[in-house]
C-alpha cells in the first residue's frame, strides 16, 4: 500500500473510532442553595429527571421574544421551594453567565413563576434560553410586560440561593 494510501486509511480509522464512542450528553442541573425551615444547609444539584419528578404546570403565555403564545413546562417555583423547605424571604436567581436577580416571596406567591423545563413540548436548549428558565404569564399579569420584571424572567437558569 502506498504511504499516502497507508495515511488515508489510518485517518478513516480514527475517525471510525472517533465516532463509535458514545457523547457524553449535557446533563443539565440546577445548583439549589440555601437553609431550610430547620436550619440545615440544603445544597444540591438537580437534574433535569429530578425537578420533572416534582408536580409539573403548564403556563400559556405571550412574551416579549416571541410572536404569538407560547406553552411552557416545568415546575412552580413555590412548588420547588417548599419541597425543600425553603423559607427564606429573598431569593436569588442567576444564570449560566452570571447574571442574577432577586425575588421575595411576596413576589413568588404573587405571580407565580415557573421554572420552565419546556417550551411548546421541546426541552429547552441553551441556545433557546434554557436548560431552565424563569417564566411569569404576562396574559395573567399584564403589568408583568414592564421591564423590571421582565429582568425577573431568567433564562439559562443555573442557580438558585435563598437568603
Amino acid at each position: 500500500m502506498p504511504q499516502q494510501d497507508a495515511k488515508l486509511f489510518w485517518l478513516i480509522v480514527m475517525i471510525g473510532m472517533l465516532l463509535s464512542f458514545p457523547a457524553k450528553a449535557f446533563t443539565p442541573t440546577l445548583h439549589l442553595i440555601g437553609y431550610n425551615a430547620e436550619g440545615k444547609s440544603v445544597d444540591i444539584q438537580l437534574e433535569r429527571d429530578r425537578l420533572e419528578n416534582l408536580p409539573q404546570s403548564e403556563l400559556t403565555t405571550h412574551l416579549p421574544w416571541f410572536e404569538g403564545p407560547s406553552t411552557f413546562t416545568g415546575v412552580r417555583l413555590k412548588t420547588l421551594l417548599e419541597h425543600f423547605s425553603l423559607v427564606h424571604p429573598r431569593i436569588k436567581l442567576s444564570a449560566l453567565n452570571n447574571y442574577a436577580t432577586d425575588m421575595t416571596l411576596d413576589y413568588i406567591k404573587q405571580y407565580d413563576p415557573l421554572i420552565a423545563l419546556k417550551q411548546n413540548g421541546h426541552y429547552l436548549k441553551v441556545r433557546d434560553y434554557g436548560p431552565y428558565w424563569i417564566v411569569i404569564s404576562i396574559d395573567e399579569h399584564p403589568e408583568t410586560a414592564e421591564m423590571k420584571h421582565l429582568a425577573k424572567m431568567v433564562w439559562q437558569l443555573s442557580r438558585i440561593e435563598t437568603y
